[in-house]
């Protein structure tokens, strides 16, 4: 017997908006490198502060260029004049806050004080300073390790590139020390209304200022919300890694019933991979379907859950992470499958979706989307995929950005067959596994497309079968033998954060402080995180079917 996203004994009396946070612990400081391979400087715009500029306030944009997230704790930005040290005094250096920005992932740093000149930027800052008063036509700015003033920038000290506290730099106008030797704009002083800005979104590095960098009048500012454009490399799919704070590693994450009874409000405990800080979230009632995915596009998976109801009354309660609000979607009807909620329509935002399995053996099933992008005025794309029995199981097999329509039918003879239609790829049908196995996609192979893949119940263990997109070879042996099939529930997800889908399963134990997550990493190995207790539910483990 299959286990139907495994949720039917919780349920959602109310939803409640309460975020607790528990414990904390100190976060992973990230290893920067001596040269631009990780952050770089992705924008610098010193034009605000006065009465000409664009923009009201200076600001730096930067962004990760690697194929892993990558940690901003630790890290600071320093400004020089043109003939400058940098951080040559406290008001030109400014420690950027603990966060960690995943592949392609842009950050807003507002500097300076307001000018009487300008407007605000069309997109939120994602941290304030007043430090950092830049010079609109000749400057240079640093990312660098610590806070520590560097000795050295101004023209009788030059810094020796690279530098061991530089991460990377650039230098506009007529100011030294450019990476290249060559400062932006060839060397000409920029106006107030010019910016600097890193060439192909921000992904050109050649460690040369002024042929990286195009010099743009009315510059546009990127955010963590904006959307994340990676630099190439092999990059996983974004959506179903139960990623809450967006570091591009899966959460340890349980959802409880404090309320008691079949009506009793849930709790979410999560414990954040790598920070260390379990927070808490009063959202949802028993009965209540758990579909944690990135529904507001800021590359962390939101809290969420979808209620049935009468036939035209079913919605989504979603807590957006960008904005902390709650999000209402009327959709879908009692009796649908709300566990393929995915990004249809490829904007970087999860698309509200059911499933709606055909009524009769033998009838055409139906999967329902309202996309963001794709249906900006909220209609509904509906599209006839799969019949009566089939299971669905959603994901980005083509590497399009795009969620694809798939399912697994009972082809007999005890064999299975996963049905493809491919948004870039087309239609595609294989043979994999048995009609038993529950469906475990994930991107095994880190090559940024969902591999087909089944986890099956063999002499009381989990044997995990996947098919690599990448090599497209079926194996008859398992990838791994991992978990007790008769207790565990499978939760597999990208939990040391290399981009690859880990093996993991969650086992619940009646004995305190033994409940615990299993993960077999692709990266780190074999290893079990204490979490949770008796009779909690994994969040990792709901679109399993």
């Amino acid at each position: 017997m299959k286990r139907k996203f495994a949720l039917g004994f919780l349920s959602i009396l109310a939803v409640i908006t309460s975020v607790i946070f528990i414990n904390s612990a100190s976060a992973e400081k990230n290893s920067a490198q001596l040269l631009s391979t990780t952050i770089v400087i992705s924008q610098a715009y010193g034009g605000g502060g006065g009465t000409t500029g664009t923009y009201m306030f200076d600001y730096v944009e930067l962004k990760n260029i690697s194929a892993s997230s990558q940690s901003l704790n630790g890290l600071s930005l320093m400004y020089g004049s043109a003939t400058g040290q940098f951080g040559s005094s406290a008001g030109n250096i400014f420690a950027l806050p603990n966060v960690t920005l995943n592949p392609g992932q842009y950050y807003l740093v507002q500097l300076s004080t307001a000018g009487t000149g300008g407007t605000a930027f069309p997109v939120t800052a994602d941290a304030v300073t007043t430090n950092l008063s830049m010079s609109g036509t000749n400057g240079k700015v640093a990312l660098t390790n610590g806070l520590a003033p560097n000795s050295c920038g101004a023209t009788a000290t030059p810094c020796a590139l690279p530098n061991a506290q530089i991460i990377d730099l650039v230098a506009w106008g007529t100011a030294n020390n450019a990476e290249g030797g060559a400062s932006t704009n060839g060397g000409a002083s920029l106006t107030a209304t010019q910016g600097n800005v890193r060439k192909t979104n921000g992904c050109t590095e050649t460690d040369n200022n002024n042929a990286d960098f195009d010099i743009i009048t009315a510059p546009v500012p990127r955010n963590t919300a904006t959307t994340a454009a990676p630099c190439g490399g092999p990059v996983a799919p974004t959506q179903h890694v139960v990623d809450f704070d967006g570091n591009g590693k899966t959460d340890f994450a349980i959802v409880r019933n404090t309320g008691g009874g079949p009506t009793g409000q849930m709790t979410w405990f999560i414990g954040l991979n790598g920070p260390g800080t379990t927070l808490g979230s009063a959202w949802g009632s028993n009965g209540d379907a758990f579909v944690p995915v990135d529904y507001d596009g800021d590359n962390k998976t939101d809290i969420a859950v979808w209620r049935s109801g009468a036939p035209t009354v079913a919605a989504f309660y979603i807590l957006q992470s960008q904005t902390n609000t709650l999000r209402i979607d009327t959709f879908g009807q009692t009796g649908d499958d709300p566990s393929v909620v995915d990004d249809y329509d490829g904007d970087g935002k999860a698309d509200v979706a059911v499933y709606r399995s055909g009524a009769n053996s033998g009838d055409p099933s139906t999967w329902y989307f309202r996309g963001s992008l794709s249906n900006p005025s909220g209609n509904v794309t509906y599209v006839p995929w799969g019949q009566n029995g089939d299971f669905p199981a959603p994901g980005d097999y083509d590497g399009d950005g795009k969620a694809d329509y798939v399912i697994q039918r009972n082809t007999g003879g005890g064999q299975a067959r996963f049905w493809m239609l491919q948004t870039t790829a087309g239609f595609n049908s294989i043979v994999f596994g048995t009609p038993t196995d529950f469906i475990v996609p994930g991107d095994y192979d880190g090559d940024g497309k969902t591999d087909i893949a089944v986890a099956r119940g063999s002499a009381g263990q989990y044997n995990w079968y996947v098919l690599p997109s990448s090599t497209g070879v079926v194996s008859g042996t398992p990838a791994a033998i991992f978990g007790a099939s008769a207790t565990d529930f499978l939760a597999q997800g990208d939990y040391d954060g290399d981009g690859k889908t880990d093996f993991a399963v969650w086992r619940s134990s009646a004995t305190p402080g033994a409940s615990a997550f299993w993960v077999l990493g692709s990266t780190s190995g074999a290893a079990s995180i204490p979490f949770g207790q008796l009779n909690d539910y994994p969040v990792a483990n709901y679109n399993r079917h």
